[in-house]
């Protein structure tokens, strides 16, 4: 028997199936961090998310000056920082027609990071190739034309995308899917047929997308539908679960550019990136609570417009802050080891500060984050912002934090713009020369502490056996002093005086 072609158009209509895969980003979205690990069966009270490092309090008397008996010196408080769990659930709904499912990890994914990033070098790269759309009376093809999703203008919107870090490195057809998803998201589109047949590449694409993309506060998931026929996918449609509607998203863009413009008013000028991005660091910091039960707490609105966030809201706020200013920025998932726990999810910073690469953990440098949720640490022996994650090497972060993000980050080696070293806090020797230097510059400048950032662990035993068990640090005290507290933050090499 032959067939001409709107018979076989509607045999072929007749058996093909359609799975649909809702998948949803959610996390410390609860009353209490308790609530949270128990919704996440994590029934060990141990795994509430405790120090992002461990500190020391303690104060040194001078009536034991002349003993170096560790026994003199007096434990006035000890603590620990809060962590924080970053975990996504995942749904999953299943086709009658189909047995096909979609579990994954949305900050996190599953899927092989080869699939369509083709980072230079070492990573292989898969081409996904395009479906048949059919001819343009396809309703697909109309819907994706309605938000200017065709051939000649894909190119313009790709164009648009250029310099975004995550997008750069994609293949070409990777990059032609992320503006796909970015478009039909900017819209709050549904049911929307993109240029790939392969669940791998979209939930690999949406990461990257969302990666760059720190304004899109309205998505928190996405939906996508597998057009299948004799089993072999066909198409796929994709949808953003938007937790707001086009009047709700407009109306909090506005309280969002209020509170941005109020922030970038005050920004400096300066073309050195360095002020630019402690500046941000330091607004964060003063302007937002760390707040596990937050609203909007996953994205930028909890920060700009409730003030109360945790990291994920820290860390795209500070991405959308620093593009707007020019620095590049982008979102970098993982884990992060705590006192008394391993693997906490986290969210932190890539930055490029004056042409090189660098980490900055904006949550981790708020004093509310360690004393949140009941902490037992004394806000008053810790800084108000702590800057020992600002502008940090690779071999610094991976001290406590893991990347795991599928999108392949650079090695930064670069000291030359970290916080300690522009600030001359940055110690490669244990010269007490040096210590009496910037004992002085901090009492001149009026601060209530010296910091004393350690280059290595030599160094920092050094100082610490100088300074705190033969009391040398007397030596440098103005006024009548006879004691002095001091914190300490051994992961970090870091030794704090308060004078």
């Amino acid at each position: 028997m032959r067939l001409g072609k709107e018979t076989f158009k509607r045999i072929a209509l007749g058996i093909m199936m359609a799975t649909s895969v809702t998948v949803s980003l959610t996390g410390c979205q609860y009353s209490s961090l308790d609530d949270y690990l128990e919704a996440l069966g994590l029934k060990d009270s141990k795994l509430d998310n405790p120090a992002s490092t461990t500190w020391d309090s303690f104060v040194v008397s001078d009536d034991s000056l002349n003993s170096h008996d560790e026994a003199a010196l007096q434990t006035t408080g000890s603590g620990t920082s809060e962590g924080e769990n970053v975990t996504q659930e995942n749904e999953s709904d299943k086709s009658s027609a189909s047995a096909s499912t979609g579990n994954e990890e949305v900050s996190q994914s599953a899927a092989d990071a080869s699939a369509v990033a083709s980072e230079p070098k070492k990573e292989e790269s898969k081409d996904y190739g395009l479906p048949t759309l059919g001819n343009q009376e396809d309703e697909a093809t109309k819907a994706r034309e309605a938000l200017g999703l065709t051939d000649s203008n894909l190119s313009v919107l790709k164009a648009t995308q250029s310099g975004n870090y995550a997008y750069e490195r994609l293949t070409d057809a990777g990059k032609t899917l992320y503006v796909e998803m970015l478009v039909i998201m900017q819209n709050l589109a549904s049911d929307i047929v993109v240029s790939t047949t392969s669940d791998e590449a979209i939930e690999q694409v949406f990461d990257y997308v969302m990666a760059d993309h720190p304004e899109i506060f309205y998505v928190d998931g996405y939906h996508y539908t597998n057009y299948t026929l004799d089993n072999v996918i066909t198409k796929i449609s994709f949808t953003g679960n938007y937790s707001y509607n086009k009047a709700q998203v407009e109306q909090k863009q506005a309280q969002i550019n209020e509170a941005v413009n109020r922030c970038i008013s005050n920004a400096p000028s300066s073309t050195d990136d360095y002020f630019v991005i402690k500046y941000i660091y330091d607004y964060l910091i003063d302007n937002t609570e760390y707040a596990v039960d937050a609203p909007d707490n996953q994205n930028i609105c909890s920060v700009f417009i409730n003030g109360r966030s945790v990291c994920n809201g820290y860390a795209k706020a500070a991405q959308y802050l620093l593009n707007k200013l020019g620095v590049e920025c982008t979102l970098v998932t993982g884990t992060v080891d705590t006192k008394n726990s391993k693997g906490v999810r986290h969210a932190w910073n890539l930055v490029n500060c004056n042409d090189s690469y660098y980490y900055v953990d904006v949550t981790w440098g708020d004093s509310s984050y360690q004393t949140s949720n009941g902490e037992s640490a004394d806000a008053t022996r810790l800084p108000r912002i702590n800057y020992d994650y600002l502008n940090v090497t690779t071999s610094d972060i991976s001290r406590n934090h893991t990347i795991t993000t599928p999108i392949a980050m650079p090695s930064c080696t670069n000291m030359a713009d970290n916080y300690y070293v522009r600030e001359d806090e940055y110690f490669t020797s244990a010269e007490m020369a040096l210590v009496k230097d910037l004992f002085d510059r901090r009492y001149n400048d009026g601060s209530n502490n010296v910091t004393i950032k350690c280059a290595d662990q030599n160094v920092y035993d050094s100082l610490f056996a100088q300074l705190i068990t033969d009391r040398k640090v007397f030596d440098f005290l103005q006024g009548d002093t006879s004691s002095v507290s001091y914190t300490t933050f051994a992961d970090t090499r870091t030794i704090i005086f308060w004078i």
